[in-house]
């Protein structure tokens, strides 16, 4: 598509693990019927800014944090990965922005994707902040 097309009418960037695709970092999917029915159709895009970030599958699960005023992503073991992170939000958006698509469906509580993800302390527990695509 070239920048004097026309957005494509209601599409969608989605997780690519809700479109049934083993990427999270466990190997599995997050299968969901109406994301893979509007990939079907023909107005999604299924994407995993993980992946595009040059992350392997499966992976070290890992969470975001805020370090000196900055969104970081951390490994269970303590690695700072966010670079990947930032490589593959960069990637979805450049997508989104060539392709002039404005909506996405994202999956809840991911460190990419997330509206809202896990605190970055290994509790279980939730921050009030976006995963870093999401953001």
């Amino acid at each position: 598509m070239n920048s004097m097309q026309q957005p494509l009418k209601d599409s969608y960037i989605v997780s690519l693990r809700m479109a049934g695709f083993n990427c999270r970092y466990d190997g599995t999917s997050k299968y969901n019927a109406v994301v893979a029915k509007i990939i079907d159709e023909g107005r999604a895009f299924p994407l995993c800014p993980e992946l595009l970030g040059g992350l392997p599958t499966p992976r070290e699960a890992a969470e975001c944090r805020y370090v000196e005023k900055e969104l970081k992503v951390f490994t269970e073991a303590g690695d700072d990965i966010t670079d990947a992170f930032l490589r593959g939000a960069q990637a979805v958006l450049d997508f989104a922005i060539e392709h002039k698509i404005t909506k996405a469906v994202l999956y809840r509580n991911s460190p990419s994707c997330g509206k809202r993800t896990y605190d970055g302390t290994l509790s279980g527990k939730l921050a009030d902040y976006p995963g870093v695509a999401a953001k």
